[in-house]
């Protein structure tokens, strides 16, 4: 492979821009449209050129923007690239760009086909800023063996990568039946893997698929809802804990009603330090000045005298 050391000027109706090494293709952003108004192209574009036809190597943005303006464009040639050439030459060319787990799977996918699994370990991975033996490294090398759905929801951005773990473990049923939860929604990290985590562990305790476990965790009903996605994943991650851990979930739910009558119109704040090992409850206040103080202290002493703490007591008994 060798890149020209001439600059060439071509119309940028000429250079096709449909390749696969072009994966991370992307429309201009208005810094860029604001810097080609400002000082013109300041950085070529690559294209080989096959039979008297264009094709781009790298630059999809600027292409796209200069196209859309009207104006030539200036490239250099790139001669005797392979397609692994191509795409090595397109990463390079996008290496400014924050790159995302999805987008590293969508790389790691085209250059899959080009070079073997210890090439594409070795090498490749640390061109996307990802260590070989990382943990990362083995998570994002195992989604290439999952479904094209669901990579594609890893690359929106509606599963982490490190729900994959789990998500390995499945067949193509239970992933099937799990996809609606992830299917419309962008999820954190915590409330995924911890949501996923629950159902799978759910459906083996109980000798039942995911489909059932998800039926019996109520949460085909609140999809069903019309809720925004905040708060359906609020209410579906509460669901899937409630039927990983009944009895804590009792417990939970039974303490929340029980502060929020001790708290309620007042700034104290309460939580349940140990997780239910023991009754009781942990009291935290932020003041600033003596009159929010004396405050404070006025309301504590009418909490203490109500009668819901003996709820609060009994929690942590074995008996409960």
């Amino acid at each position: 492979m060798q890149l020209s050391n001439d600059v060439i000027l071509i119309a940028p109706e000429t250079v096709k821009a449909e390749a696969k090494h072009l994966f991370w293709t992307c429309n201009p952003d208005e810094s860029l449209m604001k810097s080609i108004n400002e000082f013109g192209q300041t950085t070529p574009i690559l294209v080989s050129e096959t039979g008297g036809e264009y094709e781009l190597v790298a630059g999809h943005a600027r292409l796209a923007a200069l196209k859309d303006m009207g104006l030539p464009v200036l490239a250099r040639l790139v001669q005797e690239a392979n397609e692994l050439d191509k795409g090595l030459l397109y990463l390079a060319d996008n290496e400014h760009r924050t790159v995302d787990d999805g987008m590293r799977l969508t790389a790691l996918r085209y250059f899959a086909s080009q070079v073997d699994n210890k090439t594409l370990k070795q090498d490749i991975l640390p061109r996307l800023c990802v260590k070989p033996k990382s943990k990362d490294a083995k998570l994002l090398l195992g989604w290439m063996t999952m479904p094209e759905n669901w990579q594609g929801h890893l690359a929106a951005g509606n599963v982490p990568l490190a729900a994959g773990s789990t998500l390995g473990r499945m067949d193509e049923a239970d992933l099937n039946a799990l996809e609606p939860l992830f299917s419309r929604f962008s999820w954190s990290r915590s409330n995924a893997v911890n949501t996923i985590n629950w159902l799978f562990e759910t459906s083996k305790m109980n000798n039942q698929s995911i489909e059932s476990t998800i039926q019996d965790a109520g949460l085909n009903e609140i999809l069903s809802q019309g809720l925004s996605p905040k708060d359906a994943i609020a209410r579906l991650t509460v669901a899937a804990k409630a039927i990983r851990y009944p009895e804590i979930s009792k417990l939970q739910d039974t303490f929340s009603k029980a502060t929020s009558e001790l708290t309620t119109g007042t700034r104290w704040r309460m939580n349940q330090p140990n997780n239910f090992e023991t009754g009781g409850a942990e009291l935290t206040i932020q003041v600033k000045d003596a009159k929010q103080l004396a405050a404070a202290v006025k309301d504590l002493e009418a909490m203490a005298g109500m009668s819901t703490w003996e709820t609060l007591w009994k929690l942590g008994e074995q008996d409960d």
